[in-house]
């Protein structure tokens, strides 16, 4: 089962839309001309790389079976996104995308679990030791879902999600963007423990 195997380690997940870049109201980031790096994104990736704990992108993008976008079009934005970060010194480990439209019941859709599954295995990821960062209360219940900690980030939905998480205890932590996040785990004892 992931998470419980010797040898692995925890690592930050996090959500795209509303957390790494800006939301489209009432839309999809369906191209480049659409993508928005929100404040900080790029620097708390960098920071995660510097500090040697892995950084997977975990995404619905129900776009993608609406007939909105093309899968070659969410993954043309992916493949923008690792370049600008490779420019900045920054990378994320791997990218995981939900294409399908809620009603359709998958595994991967968050709030299920799939997604943060698949990297954990795909990745060696200790679940218990990981964070996911998101700005939405479906974020928290597949951090919850899968083992993991999560981080609420007042950005993008997140103010407005911010009372049902509360509501619910969904969250373990809240903090106003990922960079904030992202430098509060750097000032525990998280990132101390299990470096291999």
């Amino acid at each position: 089962m992931p998470g419980l195997s010797a040898g692995r380690r925890g690592a930050v997940f996090l959500d795209r839309d509303g957390v790494l870049n800006e939301n489209v109201p009432g839309g999809y980031v369906t191209g480049w001309h659409a993508f928005r790096w929100l404040p900080g994104a790029i620097d708390a990736i960098a920071l995660l790389n510097r500090l040697e704990r892995k950084a997977i992108l975990v995404t619905n993008q129900a776009c993608i079976g609406k007939g909105i976008a093309s899968r070659s079009a969410i993954d043309g934005i992916h493949d923008r996104m690792r370049r600008e970060l490779a420019s900045r010194q920054a990378v994320v480990d791997g990218i995981y995308v939900c294409p399908h439209r809620p009603e359709t019941g998958c595994a991967c859709r968050k709030p299920r679990p799939g997604m943060l599954l698949r990297a954990a295995e795909e990745h060696e990821i200790d679940l218990s030791a990981s964070f996911f960062i998101g700005d939405a209360l479906s974020d928290m219940l597949a951090a919850k879902a899968a083992g993991a900690s999560g981080i609420l980030v007042l950005s993008g939905r997140g103010h407005a999600q911010e009372a049902e998480t509360r509501r619910l205890q969904a969250a373990d932590r809240y903090c106003e963007g990922v960079m904030e996040a992202v430098e509060s785990l750097a000032q525990t004892s998280w990132f101390s423990r299990r470096r291999n």
